[in-house]
């Protein structure tokens, strides 16, 4: 999608100060630094997890599963990186919303919506008939935030470092998403 659509995606209040951008890759290490003040409240580092990890790498070796290439938004003030959303397509043409996140000092302003708003332009254009993406349960104002723009809770499940995460999914089409709800909401109410 091209620069200047995106500018479409940013909120009235953000459209001043923030520009959301493709890029390639964030550079490092200080986008791994804004990772951890981003989710340093809701990552749960273990010592045991990573020597288990070290473990399992030193006897077999690594294996790469093929998949669609990582597109990278960032939410920029100035040239300063304040935000970002990575994703990539899964099968099925769903798009996986894997790592979001707004520096504390721009949350908000209107940042993650106008990325998330970039990641549903990016997604519908590639053909994507859902978006899913799983977050920890402790992170409510992202959580918050989807719900808002139409995602529905669609799952839980259980990380070794982020504990137990709630998946929400957003289906572009009126006709998956009565579907989806017909198979999520139960049969019969109960009787009050």
């Amino acid at each position: 999608m091209p620069v200047r659509d995106l500018a479409d995606a940013l909120t009235p209040d953000a459209m001043s100060s923030i520009t959301i951008r493709h890029v390639e890759k964030f550079p490092e290490p200080e986008f791994s630094r804004l990772t951890r003040t981003v989710f340093a409240d809701i990552q749960q580092d273990s010592v045991e997890l990573a020597a288990m990890l070290a473990a399992e790498a030193s006897v077999a070796p690594s294996v790469t599963h093929p998949h669609s290439p990582m597109f990278r938004f960032g939410a920029y003030a100035g040239e300063q990186l304040v935000g970002w959303s990575c994703g990539w397509m899964e099968r099925g043409n769903v798009y996986h919303m894997a790592n979001s996140g707004v520096v504390p000092s721009h949350r908000r302003r209107g940042v993650y919506s106008s990325l998330l708003s970039a990641v549903r332009k990016h997604a519908s254009s590639c053909g994507a008939v859902a978006i899913c993406s799983r977050h920890s349960v402790l992170n409510n104002p992202v959580i918050i935030a989807k719900l808002r723009a139409g995602f529905h809770v669609s799952g839980l499940s259980q990380s070794a470092q982020m504990g137990t995460l709630v998946e929400l999914s957003f289906h572009f089409s009126e006709k998956r998403q009565q579907l989806f709800r017909s198979r999520s909401l139960p049969y019969v109410t109960p009787d009050v």
